[in-house]
């Protein structure tokens, strides 16, 4: 990851506080005739039975996870199972019911190996600037106040102001091998929701990169308490059962993750908190 990202801690992620393998909230008859699909990894351990992994998984060799149980596994219907210190894993796709508290499987078939993306892969997924590019191209009115070490205070001046909206960094070209001696060219970008004159004027002398100051709908605070609400109560009030919550600051928006997204559950959160302010994904989609 680059040492540059850091400095600028894009993203918050929350856990929900619900147990993972409890009733879900919504749940209706319809959804327990559906079927759902997944790719996810299966997890069993000397303290639980088969799980369907959600949300995070612990990297450590054996893996941990929490999720959904899996009455119906047999580990002697499928392939590629990895077995350390009594845990068994592995990662399928899967076909199955689910009821609220559980999955059962219909289908399991081993997923194919994840494939890790190119530079020019990852460059093409980077955040675009928020800005058109300007005429005769992004200046640099001073290359010496543009290293790591000048982007941490004006990242805080940015941050610390009421309408604060957004901060990110666009790359123009893809990195090089070694990120320590070439940082590689970049736009900083910083949103607000007001002033943007205002805003241009104090971040200018504190930067001397290419600078965009551009304008979103929400500030950050409001983001903020968003993705507070989902992980509180109003997770359960719109019928989501919430595995984590983030703030991405280039969509301006709250992404929330969830075990099952019905249509009813999107347009309560499009009616509660506006279009596009939060961005649902769920682990358990339907079979078309």
């Amino acid at each position: 990851m680059r040492r540059l990202l850091a400095v600028i801690a894009l993203t918050l992620v929350g856990c929900a506080a619900s147990d993972p393998g409890g009733q879900a909230p919504g749940q209706t008859a319809a959804t327990r005739q559906r079927r759902y699909q997944a790719t996810a990894m299966v997890l069993e351990s000397r303290h639980h039975g088969p799980q369907l992994c959600l949300g995070a998984i612990a990297l450590s060799l054996p893996p941990a996870c929490e999720g959904l149980p899996i009455p119906n596994w047999r580990w002697d219907r499928v392939q590629g199972e990895q077995t350390a210190n009594g845990t068994t894993w592995g990662r399928y796709r899967l076909v199955g019911t689910y009821d609220g508290a559980s999955f059962t499987v219909s289908r399991a078939t081993l997923a194919p190996p994840e494939r890790q993306p190119s530079h020019e892969e990852q460059f093409k997924r980077e955040p675009r600037p928020g800005c058109p590019e300007p005429e005769g191209g992004w200046a640099v009115p001073d290359p010496a106040r543009r290293s790591e070490r000048h982007l941490e205070p004006v990242t805080r001046v940015a941050r610390a102001q009421p309408d604060f909206a957004g901060l990110w960094l666009s790359y123009l070209a893809p990195m090089g091998n070694n990120v320590a001696e070439d940082p590689g060219e970049f736009v900083l970008n910083v949103a607000f929701t007001g002033d943007l004159a205002r805003h241009q004027a104090q971040l200018r002398p504190r930067w001397g990169g290419r600078l965009c100051v551009t304008r979103q709908q929400r500030s950050y605070r409001r983001l903020l308490g968003i993705q507070r609400e989902l992980q509180g109560d109003a997770g359960g009030d719109l019928g989501v059962r919430v595995l984590a919550t983030g703030i991405d600051e280039t969509a301006n928006a709250v992404s929330l993750t969830v075990v099952v997204l019905e249509e009813r559950a999107r347009q309560a959160l499009t009616a509660r908190y506006g279009p596009g302010a939060v961005q649902p994904t769920a682990v358990l989609t339907p079979v078309a």
